[in-house]
């Protein structure tokens, strides 16, 4: 496509040089399209990786050209071909000279690699999250010079594994938390009552109850409580981030490297990477479950359930986002889901210090049926204290 781009369009020469783009004057070749089509042929490697659409490109072309009017410096004679047997191209001294020109313009019409620092001249690297994380991508761009496509896999990875220790913290303080989530949800009871009677002194003697549940079981509070002060900047500078990148756009995000989604700056047109994040998403709900408490907090069951169905709703919001953005969220959420399983395992667990969850006390999602059933008597609940307390307000 880029040789039929070349000869298509001419460009006006301008000195003028953006960040990641160059702009060059490009050559004008109508009148020697037949020279350049020859020129295309034999310049392949070897005709048997010869592309088809060059080929069909290169033709085309030649059609086009023989309409015109193109002035020869030299008579051409025109020789017939026998019936099935192909014109072999002929390789001319003005071919052979056409080639070191047209090799130069047909490098320069692709943007320039990025160049460290050219995210900061477009305002896309400053300190914040979504900056800090486009400043990662160009880190790895630059030092690594993959394609743009496996740099958006391994930058999303990168953080994703930056928040390893974090996640481990997190799973450890949940694991001890599950075996007395019983007595806990005992003490929550007692200490809504005793804020409800005014009783400092007991309040107090309540808090110190909950202080020694938790230090003989070994959890801190406040790494959990920490935890999504951590893991939400970094989700959100990840979506944020890679997001404006591709709508600015990068220009180089339109050449990702990879064919099957050449241009990371467009929506999937196939809907394909929305359909797999939803896969993806729902997997990972699944697997988490079994770190959830959902003996004594049935209800976040349900609430799982309506973030599946959420998921699955997302799939035409998600079709308009850009491949880039959809490469991005594809890859934490697999890895996600990867972690969790992994984190799942006796060995492990045992490795990183993490308790083994007792079979009864593990998670189970809830069938669609039974959040429907729940969704239904939680209404008709609410509907019986909305009476009763209308008929006390008419007392």
């Amino acid at each position: 496509m880029s040789f039929a781009c070349v000869l298509s369009s001419t460009v006006r020469s301008s000195p003028s040089r953006l960040a990641g783009r160059r702009f060059v004057p490009r050559v004008a070749c109508v009148g020697e399209a037949r020279t350049f089509s020859l020129l295309v042929q034999n310049s392949a490697r070897s005709r048997s990786h010869r592309s088809p659409l060059l080929s069909l490109t290169s033709r085309n072309i030649t059609q086009d050209a023989a309409k015109t009017q193109a002035v020869s410096s030299a008579p051409v004679d025109v020789v017939t071909p026998a019936v099935g047997v192909p014109l072999e191209p002929v390789m001319t001294d003005a071919a052979q000279d056409l080639l070191p020109d047209m090799t130069s313009t047909l490098a320069t019409h692709l943007p320039a690699a990025l160049q460290y620092g050219d995210l900061a001249a477009l305002g896309l690297a400053a300190w914040t999250p979504a900056g800090v994380v486009r400043w990662s991508l160009e880190i790895i761009n630059v030092a690594t010079g993959l394609p743009w496509f496996w740099t958006i896999v391994a930058g999303s990875l990168l953080w994703k594994v930056a928040l390893i220790p974090i996640s481990v913290k997190s799973l450890q303080n949940s694991a001890r938390l599950l075996p007395i989530q019983g007595k806990i949800k005992k003490l929550q009871d007692e200490m809504v009552k005793v804020r409800q009677s005014g009783d400092k002194l007991a309040l107090q003697r309540l808090s110190l109850k909950f202080r020694k549940t938790y230090s003989d079981a070994n959890v801190s509070m406040g790494a959990t409580a920490l935890v999504p002060f951590v893991q939400i900047p970094v989700t959100l500078g990840l979506f944020f981030g890679i997001k404006k990148m591709c709508e600015l756009p990068v220009l180089q995000l339109a050449h990702s490297g990879f064919s099957i989604l050449p241009d990371l700056t467009v929506a999937d047109p196939y809907m394909v990477l929305p359909v797999l994040l939803c896969a993806a998403v729902n997997l990972q709900i699944q697997i988490g479950a079994a770190e959830m408490d959902l003996t004594t907090r049935p209800q976040m069951g349900h609430v799982m359930n309506g973030l599946r169905v959420l998921s699955i709703m997302g799939i035409y919001i998600m079709g308009s986002f850009p491949s880039g953005l959809m490469v991005s969220l594809l890859t934490t959420s697999a890895a996600t889901t990867l972690q969790s399983w992994a984190l799942q395992q006796p060995s492990i667990r045992a490795k990183l210090n993490i308790p083994q969850v007792p079979l009864e006390a593990r998670g189970k999602l809830p069938s669609p049926l039974e959040t429907v059933q729940y969704l239904i008597a939680k209404y008709r609940t609410m509907a019986e204290e909305a009476k009763t307390q209308q008929r006390q307000g008419r007392r």
